[in-house]
C-alpha cells in the first residue's frame, strides 16, 4: 500500500499513523506482543500482588499505604524497572524497524525486527545515556536548554534504527534533521499526550482490577505502536523537509531501485548495510 512520504501537517502525520496502524497492526502488534506486552503483564501482576489498589484520589491514609508498600518492596520494584530498561529499548527499535519498513512498502518479519533491535541495543543506551546528559545538563542552565535540548534530540531512536548512526553522531543528525520543526514535534507531543490520557481514562473505568489491569497493559501496548508509528511517519516528513528525501525515493522507484537508507545525506551512514533490506 502506498503511503504519502512528503513534508506533513500534524494532521498529516496523525493521519498517516492511523492508516499505517490500521493496515498493518498485526505485525506491529506482533512485535509488541513478544517485548511489551510480557513484561507489561509481568510488571502488572507483582504490582497487584505487593502494592494496594490505588484509587483515582487516594487518602491520607491510603498515600501512607503506598509509600511503606514501595519501601517494603522496593527490591522488587528495583528488579521490574532493571527488566523494562532491558525491554523497552529492544520494543521500541523493532517497532521503529517494522513501521518504518511498512512506510516504504517493504514487509519485515518479526523475528528479523526483534534481532536487528538486539544487535542496536547498546548503540541505543549509548545514544540514550549521552542524550539525558545533555538534557539533563540543559535543565541545571535555568530548563530552558534542557527543554530544547529534548527537542533538538527527540529523532535519535530513529536514526539510530533506521540510519545505523549512534552517540553524538546520532544527536547531531536529529538535531539537523529538526530544524524548522520544533513547533511541530510540541504540537505532536501534546496530542499523543492527549490519546494517550483518553485511552487510559478509559481503561481505569473499569471497576474489576484484574480486568482493568490487562485493558490498561493491552493499551499501553497499542499506544505504544501509534506513537511509534506517528514519530517514524514524522521523522520521513523531516527528511523530505531538509533534504527532499520524497524526490529521491521517486527517483529510485522510477529507476526500479529499492528505498536505502543511505539515499540522503546529511549523517554519517554505513553505505553497505541497508536496515531496510
Amino acid at each position: 500500500m502506498k503511503y504519502e512520504i512528503r513534508e506533513l501537517s500534524i494532521g498529516g502525520v496523525i493521519d498517516q499513523a492511523i492508516s499505517l496502524t490500521r493496515n498493518h497492526f498485526g505485525a506491529f502488534f506482533s512485535v509488541v506482543a513478544v517485548t511489551l506486552l510480557p513484561i507489561g503483564l509481568i510488571q502488572a501482576g507483582v504490582n497487584i500482588a505487593i502494592m494496594p489498589e490505588i484509587p483515582l484520589v487516594p487518602t491520607l491514609e491510603e498515600a501512607a499505604a503506598i509509600q511503606k508498600a514501595q519501601v517494603e518492596n522496593l527490591p522488587i520494584i528495583i528488579g521490574m524497572a532493571l527488566l523494562a530498561l532491558l525491554v523497552v529499548p529492544i520494543a521500541n527499535a523493532a517497532l521503529v524497524r517494522v513501521v518504518a519498513n511498512s512506510y516504504l512498502g517493504k514487509n519485515t518479519s518479526t523475528g528479523d525486527a526483534v534481532g536487528s533491535a538486539f544487535g542496536l541495543l547498546l548503540p541505543l543506551y549509548w545514544t540514550w545515556i549521552i542524550l539525558t546528559i545533555a538534557v539533563m545538563g540543559g535543565m541545571i542552565l535555568l530548563i530552558i536548554p534542557g527543554i530544547i535540548a529534548a527537542f533538538w534530540f527527540s529523532l535519535a531512536t530513529q536514526v539510530v534504527v533506521v540510519e545505523r548512526v549512534s552517540g553524538v553522531a546520532a544527536l547531531k543528525r536529529s538535531r539537523q534533521l529538526m530544524r524548522g520543526n520544533v513547533g511541530t514535534v510540541f504540537v505532536l507531543g501534546i496530542v499523543l499526550g492527549i490519546i494517550s490520557f483518553g485511552m487510559q481514562v478509559g481503561a481505569q473505568m473499569i471497576p474489576q482490577i484484574h480486568a482493568k489491569t490487562l485493558a490498561s497493559v493491552v493499551i499501553n501496548c497499542v499506544f505504544t505502536i501509534f506513537s511509534s508509528a506517528a514519530m517514524v511517519v514524522f521523522y520521513f516528513s523531516c527528511r523530505c523537509k531538509n533534504e527532499q528525501f520524497d524526490l529521491q525515493l521517486l527517483a529510485q522507484n522510477v529507476a526500479g531501485e529499492a528505498p536505502s537508507d543511505g539515499a540522503a545525506g546529511g549523517g554519517s551512514r554505513d553505505s553497505d548495510e541497508n536496515p531496510f533490506s
